[in-house]
């Protein structure tokens, strides 16, 4: 007899789309091969299409944002649609705006892709002393989502990409925070105006970091906390060049910091209204009484 057949040699899979990568994904019905706890090359490969297949779901934005941008800035559409906003409809009924969003995101979702992916130790690689980003970068990764790249939308749009990654790069590094698009957007709200200094932005990432800790926390140090509020540095800065704007910007702040306790203590009034009050003539409900049983 001849010896035992083998699985035909996997052919490398170049797909030009989706369809085609799920046209070529051919469905098992056993195991390829009976080794307990290694994989053959065939079954390797296998595994490669698998995880390329089921990796797109997680990374069809990035990917979708790129080709969008690529149809409107190159007029690709031109052949059936007179306009982008038309072929998108049309061919996906898609709104320009989500599109947009697409679009807009893709160069972050890029950078922080890379950023992430040359931290995670490849297997059968020895390991390096791991660094706070690297540490946290293989789960990071796996967790990395369109919600979350657009929450740095904004930071990109003020300053530029690298920035954004800043932001990102700061949030993972912190110890025991789950980053979210809900942490990424708190994050964001807290940085400085003005312009971009990179240790000051990642400054304000790690203090709102650190606020979230504190929040749970009956003994706030209020100091710390106002004095982080403030743009010290940024400040600083501005009024050597412009000391006038600096004015106008401490200004504003003293407005908005009025406005703020002009919201509490009205508040505040009404809860000491609302509570309950002393019935009125209570001091004089016993003379009523005493009279009373005089005249009695």
């Amino acid at each position: 007899m001849g010896g035992q057949r083998t699985a035909a040699p996997a052919q490398r899979f170049e797909h030009k789309s989706a369809i085609d990568m799920a046209r070529a994904l051919h469905p098992l019905r056993r195991p390829l091969s009976a080794q307990p706890t290694t994989l053959t090359s065939d079954e390797k490969d296998m595994l490669a299409q698998c995880v390329a297949a089921v990796d797109t779901l997680q990374w069809a934005f990035w990917l979708a944002g790129k080709a969008l941008e690529n149809i409107r800035v190159g007029k690709l559409y031109r052949a059936e649609c007179d306009s982008f906003d038309e072929f998108v409809g049309q061919r996906w009924n898609m709104r320009r705006t989500q599109a947009d969003k697409l679009i807009r995101t893709w160069r972050i979702a890029e950078a922080v892709f890379e950023l992430l992916s040359n931290e995670v130790t490849p297997i059968g690689v020895t390991k390096k002393k791991p660094t706070p980003l690297s540490a946290n970068a293989e789960k990071a990764l796996k967790a990395l989502n369109q919600a979350q790249v657009w929450e740095l939308v904004p930071v990109a749009d003020t300053w530029n990409v690298d920035a954004a990654v800043l932001v990102y790069r700061t949030a993972v590094e912190a110890d025991g925070v789950n980053v979210t698009a809900k942490v990424l957007s708190g994050a964001v709200a807290a940085l400085p105006e003005g312009d971009f200094d990179a240790e000051e932005v990642a400054a304000y990432v790690r203090d709102y970091l650190d606020s979230l800790e504190e929040q749970d926390d009956e003994d706030v140090d209020v100091a710390s906390r106002a004095e982080k509020a403030v743009a010290y540095r940024w400040v600083r800065r501005l009024a050597k060049k412009d000391h006038e704007a600096a004015t106008r910007y401490l200004d504003a702040l003293q407005e908005q910091i009025d406005k703020c306790r002009a919201d509490l203590i009205p508040q505040q009034q009404s809860t000491s209204e609302d509570s309950p009050a002393e019935p009125e003539g209570a001091t004089g409900t016993q003379p009523e009484t005493e009279e009373a049983a005089t005249n009695a």
